[in-house]
This record gives structure tokens, sequence and C-alpha cells, in this order.
């Protein structure tokens, strides 16, 4: 189970690729370790990155 603090800072990261904001390696790189732990946050994570990011990935 992740913390409050950590969940906010998830959905705020989140937000800003949905927002095509700018989001930095740090930040991508503590997305991608929890949501390699996570299902739910990969989830997120898959749902805010759109399903052109996945096609990607399978490609």
């Amino acid at each position: 189970m992740i913390s409050t603090t950590t969940r906010i800072r998830i959905q705020n990261i989140l937000q800003r690729i949905e927002n095509n904001q700018s989001v930095t390696l740090e930040e991508r790189i503590f997305l991608n370790k929890l949501s390699s732990i996570s299902p739910v946050i990969s989830k997120w994570v898959d749902s805010s990155l759109g399903p052109e990011a996945s096609t990607i990935d399978n490609d």
C-alpha cells in the first residue's frame, strides 16, 4: 500500500503527463519503478499515457 503523500505525488505527475506539461526524468523513473511493483499504479500510468503508448511499446 502506498502512502497518501506518494499517491498525491503520482497523481500530480500523471496529471501533468495528461496535460502535455513537462515531467522530469527523475519523475518518470519514479513512476516506472512504482508501476512495476503495483498493478494499480501501472493502470493509472497506462490510462494517463493513452493507447498510443502501449501500441508503441508492443511494436
